[in-house]
């Protein structure tokens, strides 16, 4: 004779944050317009890429100016004063 089991109840689904592995938790973002936003998921879809993929050389170049000037004022802050 088969026993009849209860149903279990509904799983809770998982939180997909709790599980996400990034490298960094630190983003840049900017916010636009709904039909900037569609412009720009029309043109990475049509190219077959991500919108990240699309930017990450413009905030790569960025990111690289902004650690030159770091190091600039850096260097200029080490430097000894000069006698006025």
């Amino acid at each position: 004779m088969a026993q009849t089991s209860e149903p279990k109840p509904a799983r809770r689904r998982g939180n997909w944050r709790h599980r996400e592995n990034r490298a960094s938790t630190k983003y840049v973002s900017k916010r636009v317009t709904e039909q900037d936003h569609a412009a720009l998921v029309r043109y990475a879809e049509d190219h077959d890429v991500k919108i990240a993929e699309l930017l990450a050389p413009f905030v790569a170049e960025l990111v690289a100016r902004a650690h030159d000037y770091c190091e600039q004022l850096d260097t200029a802050g080490a430097a000894p004063a000069r006698p006025s």
